[in-house]
């Protein structure tokens, strides 16, 4: 089957013979298309020959007219320039947050032929008021004038003279901005004026939507007989006038319509998504990364059964998947074209920038948090450059007890670069200083190792570069707006790849698929929200002026119907077509299946009987291909099996080691066998583990005291006074937290938030734990760790867990309780139809009953201890008569206040005593080691990926979400 462009060269070298081709011109939505139309045409032709004239749009109106385009920074200042003219009250820091929106809107305006006088009349305060009144039914709309309103509107009043004065401004100069050279092109026709350049035909190839002024330049074009049209539409969405991906062309089309776009019989309507024979498969995968594995898989198949050579494109629904398919993708180099830019966003430089302008924002109070200067010495280009320079900063350079690390501190380090981050400096000579530091940066990099982040420097000092000329001699620019500026100039830079000599594997947005075709193609990512996109829209112009006949400006319904085109185009010519999207679940915020797959379920399987339609399903567990490589597990060997015997004796079992090894067993192996840990970083904001350590300590000092002065007993203290000490409770708990977990400052920002927090809930702990219990309580233990020893199939056993508390009720019923900041429930406690046994040891256990369960257990052990090892703590425990029961006070359900197991009997069997019990007990950590050390089952991912996001070896396992 013929591809488009190979139509299109064909019918070219039908119309022309080769020395005709350098008198055509070629106008293509984008310059990939025009690079393969040009191999077309060579292939077809058996001598050489000069080329047509190929342009894109934008640079046709540009050549038409003699226009030069200006450049966007340029034009920034041009519009600032003439805002301050039109209300001196403007500063710059307002206008850069806002500016770049006015122009995308002027460029509209002109792209669309929009009259300004007309639109920003309507956009006046008297036309809106009255539009507000009649759609509340008011007849009085001057009562909604007020000093609001009239702010707000001052704003559009000012456009138009700012649009006027903008215009005039850039023809005396000789530069346009795109809208400006279409709409200027478009009069130029309209008129009769010539053209700067004269063709024997221009060709209009693979266009689709196209704005007001496009259409009025081809229209006026095709009339006068000096251009023809050739389009790669299908029946399949023409003939439906309610498909969207039709919504140009229908029109275009038609031959008895005003808006027909063609000199003669329409070039082309094809039926291949009607009538073609193909193979389609629909895969839904449990998360993003899932995608990438089962891609790979798929090309490598496709490679083996179709050889090198076939033209396959693996198109990024959702282009911020490119990170994760360079991980992967390198296999195929030898193919391969990467068509995307690589986004600064996601380099080293982009991230340092960020850190530079918090550093900026603490130079005027002369001291830095102590987690940013860590952020800042870390970073892995500070770390390139103080290798290159074979400098150490001292171990003791930041202490534990510091909060801040002071400018002079930071100076007395006596590294030049450090000392150009400090610099006190205006915006305009900061740049130096910030184009000093990323050549050190350069410099530090070894030549070997001059790769895209070296590249990405090059591109910011790019930026740094055009802003310094474009703003030199102007005050205006502040820190606060100069770093707005750059930021969103970087962002817009993109990393181009080097493709392969022969390019047949294609990593692609579905934009620059246009007027391409393919023999196979993977779709990734057709969820809502990734295709069609967000219906994000930013503009100064309100949606329902924007969409009203009279202006006809483009939404996001016109965004929809282009991502259609595009989406259904692309699948007129492959044989093999693989959708891939990501399942929704609660937990995550990915949206539902795309739109788009749902209406060919349901409707071009119905008008295609050729396609061939499967959903298989995926298991990437199973040891195929890369998923055997990526969905890795670790074989229990000979040295692991002793490596758990060991553990078992030394480091034991514990509630929370069982709950890992049931959640992912690989993790178990990472954190218990191979001893990995994440490296600890402290940051100026508490996280949800130091907050909960820190009521837990809280608790511990009250309790500790109230053991110490009053015998354990609550009744002996008052809550007033245990809520008015809570301050100081508070500051002595941070104060031992900060020997381990590093200083906070909790007098501000989020930490202060927490800590009015943890006094809210434990007031609230402490005025309703009072009517709890009927009986009196007596504390008998506070933060006791307890552990036994078992013999489980001739292996040593260590058991062993830490107590929040041990109490009394009453007479002789001892009950431990466990402190929960998050949120527990009854349900957590519930023990099924099959008994308590059968909770304890099936996979997906209910972690907070086997706990409950588990302390029990410990107490009953110790209990029955005859050694000396718990004397003091049995010398407060009746032992004889000792009823053990054990309980959860959850802070985020303290209306259901001790979650115990009075309600869940945690005992085996009815009437159950201690030895019955505790021999039970051993029959469960049995059942356990068996798991753990059985050969059979190696150590594997958990499939609920959700989990993977809060655990620390996520990266290893390349399922970071």
């Amino acid at each position: 089957m013929a591809t488009f462009l190979q139509k299109t060269a064909s019918h070219l070298w039908s119309k022309h013979q080769a020395d005709e081709m350098q008198e055509i011109a070629i106008v293509m939505p984008s310059q990939r298309g025009v690079l393969y139309l040009k191999k077309e045409l060579a292939y077809l032709s058996d001598r050489p020959f000069l080329s047509p004239d190929f342009m894109t749009i934008e640079e046709f109106a540009l050549q038409m007219t003699d226009s030069v385009l200006v450049d966007p920074v340029k034009l920034l200042l041009d519009a600032f320039t003439c805002f301050k003219e039109v209300d001196p009250l403007v500063d710059f820091d307002r206008f850069v947050s806002w500016g770049q929106m006015m122009l995308k809107d002027f460029d509209t305006l002109d792209m669309y032929l929009v009259d300004p006088v007309q639109l920003f009349s309507f956009l006046s305060e008297v036309k809106s008021i009255e539009r507000w009144g009649e759609n509340l039914g008011d007849q009085e709309s001057y009562q909604f004038i007020t000093k609001n309103t009239t702010a707000y509107f001052k704003l559009y009043d000012h456009l138009l003279e700012v649009y006027g004065r903008l215009q005039t401004k850039l023809q005396d100069s000789g530069l346009v901005y795109r809208g400006m050279a279409y709409k200027a092109l478009a009069e130029r026709l309209q008129a009769g004026t010539p053209l700067s350049k004269s063709f024997k035909k221009i060709y209009f190839v693979g266009f689709n939507a196209l704005s007001k002024g496009e259409e009025q330049i081809i229209r006026l074009l095709v009339k006068q007989n000096m251009a023809e049209t050739l389009w790669d539409a299908d029946a399949y969405y023409i003939e439906n006038k309610y498909h969207r991906a039709g919504n140009w062309i229908r029109s275009f089309a038609d031959a008895g319509s005003n808006s027909f776009l063609s000199h003669g019989p329409f070039q082309w309507m094809g039926r291949d998504l009607l009538e073609s024979t193909k193979h389609v498969e629909l895969i839904g995968v449990a998360n993003p990364s899932a995608q990438v594995f089962v891609a790979m898989d798929t090309i490598r198949k496709w490679q083996e059964a179709h050889g090198p050579g076939e033209q396959v494109a693996l198109v990024l629904a959702d282009e911020s998947l490119l990170d994760q398919v360079l991980l992967y993708v390198g296999e195929f180099k030898d193919r391969l074209n990467i068509t995307m830019g690589y986004s600064l966003k996601k380099t080293a430089i982009f991230s340092w920038l960020q850190l530079f302008w918090e550093v900026r924002k603490s130079l005027s109070t002369g001291k830095f948090p102590v987690a940013l200067v860590k952020q800042v010495l870390d970073h892995p280009l500070m770390v390139t450059y103080f290798n290159h320079q074979k400098t150490k900063i001292p171990a003791d350079f930041i202490l534990s007890t510091d909060l801040y690390i002071s400018k002079e501190r930071l100076n007395d380090l006596g590294l030049p670069l450090i000392n150009k981050m400090l610099v006190e400096a205006n915006f305009m000579d900061l740049l130096p200083a910030l184009a000093s530091i990323l050549n050190d940066f350069l410099l530090a990099i070894p030549k070997q190792e001059f790769d895209q982040e070296a590249q990405a420097i090059h591109s910011v000092l790019g930026v740094l570069e055009t802003v310094g000329q474009t703003f030199s001699g102007n005050d205006f620019i502040t820190p606060k707006s100069g770093q707005l500026l750059l930021t969103q100039l970087i962002q817009q830079q993109k990393l181009t790849f080097e493709g392969a000599e022969k390019r047949s594997l294609h990593v692609m947005g579905l934009l620059e698929t246009r007027t391409l075709d393919f023999d196979r193609v993977l779709f990734l990512s057709l969820n809502e929200g990734s295709l069609p996109g967000s219906r994000k829209r930013e503009s100064l112009i309100p949606l329902d002026i924007a969409s009203m006949n009279t202006f006809d400006l483009p939404t996001f319904t016109q965004a929809d119907a282009v991502a259609s085109y595009h989406f259904h185009r692309l699948l007129q010519r492959p044989r093999e077509i693989h959708f891939m999207y990501v399942l929704p679940s609660e937990k995550s915020s990915v949206k539902e299946m795309s739109r788009f797959i749902r209406q060919l379920e349901f409707d071009w399987v119905k008008k295609n009987p050729n396609i061939h339609w499967h959903e298989p399903m995926i298991q990437l567990n199973e040891p195929v291909g890369i998923l055997q490589n990526i969905e890795h597990s670790v074989i229990k060997t000979p040295d692991i099996i002793a490596q758990l015997h060991a553990n078992f004796s030394l480091r034991g079992l514990s509630p929370s080691s069982l709950a890992m090894f049931d959640r992912c067993s690989l993790q178990y192996y990472y954190a218990q066998i191979a001893g990995l840990r994440k490296e600890k970083q402290h940051e100026e904001e508490m996280g949800a583990d130091v907050f909960g350590t820190w009521v837990h300590k809280v608790l511990e000092l009250m309790d500790r005291d109230v053991l110490d002065k009053h015998d354990g007993y609550y009744d002996q203290t008052t809550v007033d006074v245990r809520i008015a000490a809570l301050d100081d409770y508070l500051d002595a708990a941070m104060a031992e937290i900060q020997r381990t977990e590093g200083v906070f400052e909790v007098e501000k920002g989020f930490n202060y938030v927490l800590r009015e927090v943890a006094k809210t809930i434990l007031t609230r702990y402490f005025q309703e734990e009072v009517s709890w219990e009927r009986a009196r309580v007596q504390l008998i233990a506070i933060e006791e760790t307890l552990e036994t020893q078992l013999s489980v199939h001739d292996l040593a056993l260590k058991i062993k867990g830490r107590v929040d508390r041990l109490d009394r009720l009453g007479v002789n019923t001892y009950r431990i309780i466990d402190y929960k900041t998050g949120k527990v429930e009854q349900k957590d406690l519930a023990i099924g139809e099959e008994g308590l046994f059968y909770e304890l040891t099936k996979e997906g256990f209910k972690p907070k009953l086997f706990q409950l369960w588990f302390y029990k257990f410990l107490l009953a052990s110790v209990c029955q201890d005859s050694s000396d090892t718990y004397a003091d703590l049995m010398g407060k425990i009746d032992r004889a008569n000792i009823i053990i029961t054990s309980g959860i006070i959850s802070f985020r359900n303290m209306d259901a206040a001790v979650i115990s197991e009075d309600e869940h009997n945690l005992w085996f069997e009815p009437g159950q005593d201690l030895d019955g019990f505790l021999a039970m007990g051993k029959a469960v950590f049995a059942a356990w080691v068996d798991r753990i050390v059985d050969v059979g089952k190696p150590f594997e991912k958990t499939k609920d990926v959700e989990t993977c996001q809060w655990c620390d070896f996520k990266v290893i396992c390349h399922r970071e979400i």
